[in-house]
């Protein structure tokens, strides 16, 4: 019979030791490792780096049952956001209880979740007369871009379907947003400021491709979605420009985010041309001016019926929750996943919205309990309703 705080403990474990970009994920991935090769299940495990890059930041994946009943795929991320811990009011890298709240770095973000997946695939598998497949697939790097799912599927990852565990408060994400981040950049010519004559302000381009971007955004208007909110928009996140109070500056960079839908164009080049044409029209011929995207986060949906939605349907049915549908109104690695052919939907305890990130980051520990019971049903019904 299993202790009711299974999982609270599992994710005390993950939650004290510090997976962040700094520190990376090797020493979480080693602690993974131990935890599955001393599991009642004989998962066969598999550690990726990261494409050649720092070898702190790895890939970890455990898998286990029938392949020929089918696949689920079960995945998060393994790193977080950084902490200063002067702000928080307890250690935020070892788990506390306040109440019935669990604060920590990561546990709604999402440690709470991979707790709850490895406990309920054990059981599941454990258990199962003829599992099928499931794969635990722990990532590296997805607060900054997601190469570690992108890693996953470039080394040929493959399922029937995937749950994801961002936090959704235990409701069903079936859509969540893309985001493109670009600058643009203007070069002037320097001077000093009391004969701006002889330079070429970099700046004064400045307000005008704001203006432009602000209409833009407005055309955007156009583009809705029955789970996300509000319409697909572009906000521009951050200026810089200038050496000195007394320089006339030689460069500007406007920094921009546009976040958009999952019935959007997926190719990136769809929204260079818009930003291009935006650009192009701009009147100042005396500024010379490049595009750079160095971000692209593609958008992920899912159908209302497809079968890994009807399955976490029944597991919030068999533990009386409300089986509401959402949109996640930030990126995901679902994209990825979603792009490689395999279905994705998000499920996980704790809040995006009100709980990541933030000081002080905390889920409910009932909820956390709940996510357990719910991954452990909802493998199951998948797999009961596979073709054999």
């Amino acid at each position: 019979m299993r202790q009711e705080d299974d999982v609270i403990a599992e994710a005390e474990d993950l939650v004290s030791i510090r997976s962040t970009a700094s520190s990376g994920e090797r020493e979480l991935v080693e602690s993974l490792r131990d935890r599955f090769e001393s599991s009642p299940v004989a998962f066969d495990i598999e550690i990726q780096g990261i494409d050649g890059e720092d070898p702190a930041r790895q890939n970890i994946i455990a898998r286990a049952g029938d392949p020929a009943r089918g696949t689920l795929l079960l995945t998060g991320h393994l790193d977080v956001v950084p902490a200063v811990e002067s702000d928080w009011s307890v250690p935020p890298f070892a788990l506390t209880r306040s109440e019935d709240r669990l604060i920590g770095r990561g546990i709604a973000d999402m440690k709470g979740s991979l707790a709850s997946m490895l406990l309920a695939a054990e059981e599941y598998l454990s258990t199962a007369a003829t599992p099928g497949e499931v794969i635990l697939a722990f990532v590296a790097k997805e607060e900054t871009g997601g190469d570690g799912t992108r890693e996953l599927v470039r080394r040929g990852i493959d399922a029937d379907a995937a749950i994801l565990g961002e936090p959704t408060n235990l409701t069903i994400g079936r859509a969540n947003k893309g985001a493109v981040r670009y600058d643009v950049v203007f070069e002037g010519e320097s001077a000093h400021s009391g004969r701006p004559d002889r330079g070429i302000n970099a700046i004064s381009a400045v307000p005008d491709l704001l203006k432009e971007l602000a209409a833009f955004d407005t055309d955007l208007d156009a583009y809705t979605h029955d789970l996300l909110c509000p319409a697909s928009t572009v906000t521009v996140t951050e200026l810089s420009a200038g050496t000195a109070p007394n320089i006339v500056p030689n460069q500007a960079t406007v920094t921009f985010d546009w976040r958009f839908f999952p019935d959007m164009p997926t190719d990136p080049e769809w929204y260079d041309a818009q930003i291009r044409d935006i650009v192009d029209d701009l009147p100042h011929d005396d500024v010379a001016v490049s595009i750079d995207r160095w971000n692209f986060k593609p958008a992920a949906g899912i159908e209302s019926g497809a079968t890994i939605v009807s399955a976490i349907e029944a597991a919030l049915g068999s533990v009386e929750r409300d089986r509401r549908h959402t949109g996640f109104n930030a990126g995901t690695d679902a994209g990825y996943l979603v792009s490689a052919g395999i279905p994705t939907v998000l499920f996980g305890p704790g809040s995006i919205e009100n709980e990541a990130h933030t000081v002080d980051e905390s889920v409910s520990a009932e909820e956390l309990r709940l996510s357990r019971d719910v991954y452990r049903e909802a493998i199951s019904w998948f797999f009961g309703n596979q073709d054999p």
